[in-house]
């Protein structure tokens, strides 16, 4: 999905490390982003080599037109209901 938006909020970078389905440690590397379309408000993540490469310093003052990829991943809560979670991942700021 593309959408043209403000940014009103960026993440400072983030690493963690985890253990991959071959027991081989990677890093997990993300940046968080709270944008507005002027209607909804939404909170997206660039992950990977793409999150090291956006600047820290976004200008919150013009439109953006951002490329996003949305699924939708179940989880169990504590009661052993399924529950949904929403994540938007940036694929592209423009």
């Amino acid at each position: 999905m593309e959408k043209v938006v403000t940014i009103t909020k960026v993440q400072p970078l983030k690493e963690r490390s985890y253990i991959n389905g071959h027991g081989d440690n990677e890093i997990f590397v993300s940046r968080g982003f709270v944008m507005t379309d002027g209607i909804d408000t939404f909170y997206a993540e660039a992950t990977g080599e793409y999150a090291r490469q956006l600047p820290a310093e976004i200008d919150t003052t013009v439109c953006h037109s951002v490329q996003l990829q949305m699924c939708s991943r179940p989880y169990q809560d504590r009661e052993g209901q399924t529950r949904y979670s929403n994540e938007i991942r940036i694929v592209k700021v423009s």
